[in-house]
């Protein structure tokens, strides 16, 4: 089309100026060329009329001064077509150069764009393949995440790692521009995680959209903190995921090339972790098995004092000492040195723990408590600095190695070390008594291989499996008769011979069953004698089935298997070739026939003992854990749990009954919902008929048609739980996969739970009512000692309504309500010890001397003592002893700092402060909320914990924390002063 248009133009301005030009010539053709220029200058400029009209005006007149304003000039009207057409020209032709310039300005856009993705690419390709080029790998935690970030372009990034016991997943720091927000370690693994954890679990990539995914790895997240993208990459260390990276507000979101930069990254990180881990492992082993050869070597015809001795030597090796000696445990409860220093002396402290398996660190112990590495104490302090570890025998812990340090302490990796060098003592010293016990008893030695090899294969058959045994027994018989297949079967309950498996046969032969008479194996059912078949040619009744023609097979010999007088199967054995089988021959056969039923069926006998020694476990288990809890809730899914895991139920349901109706109060293998439609709703029949029978309900459902529902189980077990011979409720369980059904045994197994379990429902029941009648006296107590003091009359409401409104800006325990109601039972009861607290301290107008203040700080103590007896409280014996210690460690009464308490007791502390510092005293009016604040905000890693200081600001900050009004007694009282918790000296 713009080819077009310039075509167009182009005719037009010939045609025009041909048209223009016509009858002048001379010097008019100057004017006259003129006036076109003007032409089409003015239909250029069309779209802007301002400059189009005078230009046009302008070409007019240039026309008319070429025939000297003769209007009746013949030549005037063509010249002012020629015009016209060089007008039209100029439109044109600006039309064209200004589509031109359109699709080369969109081409130069595409280009760009296309140069910012291939810069983008090429940024990504520089830094995934960066060491190719030689480059600096990072070598710490720090560099990896500052890396990463830089190349995804990310604000905020936090990189964790797994712990060593491989439960957590750890923060590394530093982060970057992480600002308030504190990273937590989280569990690297459990059940309910969210759905960025859910990611990193299943070694997948988390992309977020806001900050709720943080909410997961840190205790608070500022309000005000504005998140647009969120990416979590796992970190995978050989199969598992080692850590995750956590990158957060990149400029426009992260894109599908930043999620690959990223993971390869990391995926790269991981990689080099795990190869520095695996040569660390690698030189770590090398030299213990290096030094381990050393010892056994040097060791070799020694005495065990030898032996002791060269240990003592060799651990200098490897952990420095300035002292150091061999302790030997003796049968009486005593021990020695190895030099001899000393008579026996009895086994008490630190060697005691040692005796018991125990490597010990003893770092500025007391002198007092004995020092067996000989290490001199201190001269200032008085103590010692020692590491002990067992020497570990074939027998148990012989002895110690008891190592002392004068100049500095010992650390957990000396502990290691040295734990492991305990263990490579014991064997050397093993060997060096098996060197001298076998030395010259050459003959007592092979009759204990011979022994040992009997029992071994004794232990062997009977542990490896009856389909193992089976699968052995053949690949014996085809192996010691130097046949080409052989042939197990076993008899059914009908009397015939089933195969179960073969060697050198076609699967097809592994689902024949065999008759009387028919064949080789039917002609040793009836004769009970072994049977050889040297040319199956010549037999046809003896050579089918199976078919030996038709599988290449000429020979056979089969033997019967006897168990108690009566045949248990046939064991055969076929060539390829004609062949006559010796008396040899027969009698193997016959003997590992033999043999093997007595294996198979001891094989079987310990499978059907161990599945039901795991039964009973399940059972025992279930009841241990039901009973070792008063929480109802709790006991019923332990109940359900263990009837579950001991029937190998795939759905399971617990429903109690309550004015005529089931309720469900617990499921297992799916969601509570899920659980009472399956089970309540589809087999409600079911559970109504257990509950009127008290009978249990065991059935296996054949599968229908195409009208049968995935969701109708194959197999039902429903079982009564009965108190007093009276029903109460029903444990129902179902499987969902064809040949997965319930036994007599999971029957029997799952009824006896439920009777048990019955009293321990009930109990629990029992111990729920009477905890709360408890509680409830509690609480009615706590309101008296509040009612003593006409300041304290309503404290404890207060400064639990502070701590709720604390908690709910903090998020805490989202998920579960049980350590809500733990958190306001705890804050309620937090003053309770103030009963034990003179009324006149308490009441006092003036402020407390120090023996007076000394009596008022015991009531965390007293308080603690009175409640401790009570096994219900847990949370709320933390909050009663540690409202008043402060985050630096300058509390009381125990002094305890940061992370030694947990979130909700330094909820519990700054909720007590908050009333305190905005309740009237006599000696000072409460504060405002504002001073309060800040005061909160000045106390911030001192007084308070950092978290819960964020989190009151913020709460006041969004009107959530506001001050509870109360009556003021004190309203002449000078405003001065701060909230009560003084430090300790």
């Amino acid at each position: 089309m713009r080819i077009g248009f310039s075509a167009v133009a182009a005719l037009l301005i010939l045609a025009g100026a041909s048209l223009n030009a016509t009858g002048h010539g001379g010097g008019d053709l100057v004017v006259v060329a003129v006036a076109g220029l003007l032409a089409v200058a003015a239909g250029a400029a069309v779209p802007e009329w301002r400059i189009a009209g005078p230009t046009a005006a302008g070409a007019l007149l240039v026309a008319l001064l070429s025939v000297g304003f003769h209007l009746t000039d013949q030549r005037l009207p063509v010249q002012l077509g020629g015009l016209l057409l060089l007008a039209l020209a100029g439109v044109t032709g600006i039309t064209a150069y200004r589509s031109f310039s359109d699709a080369l300005r969109s081409r130069l856009d595409d280009v760009h764009d296309l140069n910012v993705q291939l810069e983008q690419k090429q940024r990504a390709f520089m830094a995934a393949t960066s060491d190719l080029d030689g480059a600096d790998q990072p070598g710490d935690a720090g560099a990896l995440t500052a890396l990463i970030a830089q190349e995804s372009g990310a604000t905020f990034a936090c990189h964790y790692l797994i712990s060593p016991d491989g439960t957590r997943f750890m923060p590394q720091p530093p982060g970057i521009g992480l600002g308030r927000l504190h990273p937590q370690p989280v569990p690297a693994g459990g059940e309910g995680p969210g759905p960025l954890l859910a990611a990193i679990y299943g070694g997948k990539d988390f992309v977020g959209v806001d900050k709720s995914g943080l909410t997961e790895l840190f205790n608070y997240v500022p309000d005000e903190l504005n998140v647009e993208s969120l990416l979590a990459v796992p970190m995978l260390i050989g199969p598992h995921v080692g850590g995750f990276i956590l990158l957060g507000n990149r400029p426009g979101g992260f894109n599908d090339d930043d999620r690959r930069l990223a993971m390869t990254l990391t995926r790269r990180a991981g990689t080099q972790l795990a190869s520095a881990h695996a040569v660390a492992q690698s030189q770590q082993e090398s030299a213990r098995y290096t030094l381990m050869g050393e010892l056994v070597k040097e060791a070799s015809g020694k005495t065990m004092d030898e032996v002791l001795a060269l240990v003592l030597d060799r651990v200098r090796h490897v952990v420095s000492y300035d002292a150091g000696r061999i302790v030997l445990f003796q049968p009486d409860d005593t021990y020695v040195f190895l030099n001899g220093a000393g008579s026996a002396m009895p086994l008490t402290g630190p060697l005691q723990r040692v005796r018991n398996g125990e490597t010990l660190i003893r770092n500025h112990a007391l002198a007092e408590d004995g020092a067996p590495s000989g290490v001199p104490p201190d001269a200032t302090s008085h103590t010692v600095n020692e590491a002990l570890t067992p020497i570990r025998g074939k027998a148990g812990v012989i002895g110690a190695i008891c190592l002392g340090r004068s100049g500095g302490t010992f650390n957990q990796r000396d502990g290691l070390a040295l734990n492991e060098l305990g263990s490579m003592a014991g064997v050397a010293i093993e060997n060096s008594r098996i060197l001298q016990a076998v030395t010259g008893q050459a003959s007592k030695l092979d009759y204990a291989l011979d022994a040992l090899g009997e029992i071994s294969q004794a232990l062997t058959t009977v542990t490896q499996g009856a389909q193992v045994l089976e699968q052995k027994t053949l690949e014996t018989a085809a192996r010691v008769t130097g046949a080409s297949a052989a042939l197990l079967t076993r008899t059914t309950p009908d009397g015939t011979q089933r195969v179960i498996t073969s060697i050198g046969f076609p699967a097809e032969v592994n689902s024949l069953e065999l008759d009387n008479g028919q064949g080789i194996v039917g002609a040793v059912m009836l004769s009970q004698t072994v049977t050889a078949l040297a040319d199956a040619s010549k037999s046809f009744d003896l050579s089918s089935p199976p078919d030996l023609k038709a599988y290449g097979l000429q020979s056979a010999l089969c033997t019967p298997m006897l168990e108690a007088g009566h045949l248990w199967g046939t064991l055969s054995v076929f060539d390829v070739k004609k062949r006559d089988w010796t008396e040899d021959d027969q009698r193997v056969l016959s003997t590992l026939g033999n043999q093997s039923v007595v294996a198979v069926r001891n094989a079987e006998l310990y499978d059907n003992n161990q599945r039901s020694i795991w039964e009973l476990k399940n059972l025992q288990e279930a009841l241990q854990a039901a009973t070792s809890t008063l929480d109802i809730n709790q006991v019923l899914q332990q109940v359900l749990a263990g009837a579950a895991k001991a029937s190998s139920a795939q759905i399971g349901c617990l429903a109690l009954e309550d004015a005529g109706h089931l309720i469900l109060k617990g499921g297992f293998g799916t969601d509570s919902k899920t659980a009472e439609k399956l089970a309540l709703d589809l087999g409600g029949d079911i559970c109504k008929q257990v509950m009127a029978s008290g009978q249990p309900f065991m059935e296996t459902m054949e599968r229908k048609a195409d009208s049968d529902s995935p969701l109708n189980p194959r197999a039902v077990l429903c079982v009564a739980i009965t108190l007093r011979g009276k029903p109460t409720g029903v444990v129902f369980l179902a499987n969902y996969q064809v040949g997965r059904v319930f036994t007599e045994d999971h029957r029997n197994l799952v009824t006896e739970l439920a009777a048990q379990a019955a009293v321990a429902i009930d109990n629990a029941r029992l111990f729920k009512d009477r905890e709360e009648v408890i509680l409830s006296a509690l609480e009615a107590l706590a309101n008296t000692v509040d009612a003593k003091d006409p300041y304290t009359a309503g404290h404890s409401q207060r400064v639990t309504q502070y701590a709720l409104m604390i908690a709910r800006q903090m998020r805490y325990s989202p998920k579960d309500q049980a350590p809500w109601m733990r958190l306001e039972r705890g804050v309620r009861l937090h003053d309770i010890g103030k009963i034990g607290v003179p009324d006149a301290v308490l009441q006092k107008p003036g402020k407390l001397t120090d023996d007076e203040f000394d009596k008022m700080k015991a009531h965390t103590t007293i308080g603690f003592n009175i409640l401790s007896g009570l096994k219900m409280l847990t949370d709320e014996l933390v909050i009663v002893r540690s409202h008043h210690e402060r985050y630096d460690g300058k509390g009381y009464p125990d002094r305890k700092k940061g992370d030694e308490l947990p979130m909700f007791a330094w909820i519990a502390s700054a909720a007590d402060a908050i009333d305190a510092m905005t309740s009237d005293r006599p000696y000072r009016r409460g504060m405002s909320l504002e001073v309060a604040l800040d005061q909160v905000r000045q106390g911030a890693g001192t007084h308070f914990h950092p978290d819960v200081a964020e989190a009151v600001l913020d709460a006041a900050h969004n009107g959530t924390l506001k001050v509870i009004p109360q009556q003021s007694l004190y309203s002449d009282a000078p405003a001065i002063g701060a909230f009560e918790n003084p430090v300790t000296s």
